[in-house]
């Protein structure tokens, strides 16, 4: 575990912040979508990362969707001169209204956008299921996963709920009721959520993964596992989904051994493996070269090797997007940072976001695959992270490559 130099706080701050602020980088029915033939590889990201998708179509059309809640998709021309697609389409209302704040595990498939079940024709939810652990049938605590109306300033990508789960309470505020409360309820307040005689979790073999350059401590913690069972349409070529990942481990625990993450965990005939990721294969936790929703100018890293003293930082952070999509979730709690006191310590946000991000990855049309989002504490239980999960799209009418690039704007 770690020792604490936050003389600022009144509380021992124990987490993971890793590097990405830092600057260094119903039945079936199905017709035809317009959009243009071809394929293309999208670019990367401004932020220093983004493995991409490939993506068909010359004219910006709708790419082809099937099976998802929000119709036709999210239209074409998004990040990295990605074009629409051709395809199938399902247009598919939204089923995500009025669900429980704590549902079940096939309510939480419902929220992110999938509303079709196998039950009701070929393809669709098979089972969905939530556990403390990969591979685990044990329960995760209670307020890990939530099926909230919005997220601070965030609405759904598509419907009326956005899909929840943390190390903490998957809340706008990292305590059951899920409101403000001052310091006691920001999420670098956070404490564990299933004891501490460590690891109470485990993650899939190769995990926890470090970030290129930086340590990364083994002990899984604090875990939810939402499983989700899904047959794809039999035109599906793969699928999409959107997610933003917020972590209180940022800045002062950037590039340390106590990297939090979040995994897409695929297993298809195709994929076995996490796919959401950066230009680097870095997974989604601080070190992340997406992370730019924080504060612009703070130092990072301050307390990477908890040692003795406070660090020096690694860089000071460049944050583009600010830190408006902080605000009111929990994650924008202030206080200065911890750097050696030679350093010009800042009041900096002790929370920071990747925003919006979509993953895309391929599989067979009509197979059956494991899809499993899981989010844990890495090395002890302190200082959670959350990541949100919505409008899960399938793809069809082109062929499509793993990664991950910033979310084009919700229509």
């Amino acid at each position: 575990m770690r020792t604490t130099h936050l003389s600022a706080l009144a509380f021992p701050l124990v987490g993971a912040f890793l590097i990405a602020c830092s600057g260094t980088d119903g039945s079936p029915g199905f017709g035809n979508a317009p959009g243009g033939g071809g394929s293309t590889s999208s670019g990367g990201s401004s932020s220093g990362g983004g493995t991409t998708s490939s993506s068909g179509g010359a004219d910006g059309g709708d790419p082809g969707m099937f099976g998802s809640s929000s119709g036709s998709g999210s239209g074409g021309g998004s990040s990295g001169g990605e074009a629409g697609a051709i395809g199938p389409v399902d247009q598919t209302p939204p089923c995500d209204s009025s669900l429980a704040v704590d549902g079940d595990a096939p309510s939480f498939a419902k929220a992110i956008g999938i509303c079709t079940q196998s039950s009701q024709g070929s393809w669709g939810l098979v089972s969905a299921t939530y556990s403390n652990a990969y591979g685990s049938t044990s329960p995760p605590a209670s307020g890990q996963w939530g099926l909230l109306p919005s997220f601070g300033i965030l609405a759904p990508r598509e419907g009326g709920a956005i899909g929840v789960i943390s190390s903490g309470y998957a809340r706008e505020y990292d305590d059951a009721a899920g409101v403000d409360q001052g310091m006691s309820s920001a999420f670098v307040a956070g404490q564990p959520m299933d004891g501490t005689s460590y690891p109470t979790g485990a993650a899939p073999a190769g995990f926890p993964q470090a970030a290129q350059g930086c340590p990364q401590d083994n002990l899984v913690n604090d875990m939810v596992d939402v499983k989700l069972v899904i047959k794809a349409p039999p035109d599906a070529t793969g699928f999409q989904f959107d997610f933003a990942f917020f972590s209180s481990e940022w800045p002062n625990y950037v590039c340390s051994n106590f990297n939090d993450a979040f995994v897409a965990y695929l297993d298809s005939s195709q994929t076995h493996g996490n796919i959401s990721f950066d230009s680097k294969n870095n997974p989604v936790a601080v070190n992340i070269g997406f992370l730019d929703v924080c504060t612009q100018g703070a130092p990072i890293g301050c307390l990477r090797s908890n040692g003795a003293q406070p660090d020096p930082p690694l860089s000071s952070s460049i944050c583009a997007s600010g830190t408006a999509e902080l605000q009111a979730t929990g994650y924008a709690y202030t206080d200065q940072t911890q750097c050696d006191p030679s350093v010009n310590n800042m009041t900096a946000t002790l929370g920071a976001s990747t925003g919006w991000l979509t993953t895309k990855a391929p599989i067979q049309p009509g197979e059956q695959f494991t899809l499993d989002f899981m989010i844990w504490d890495a090395g002890d239980g302190l200082l959670d992270s959350s990541v949100l999960i919505d409008h899960f799209q399938w793809i069809g009418g082109q062929p499509v490559m793993t990664g991950t690039t910033p979310s084009p704007p919700a229509q």
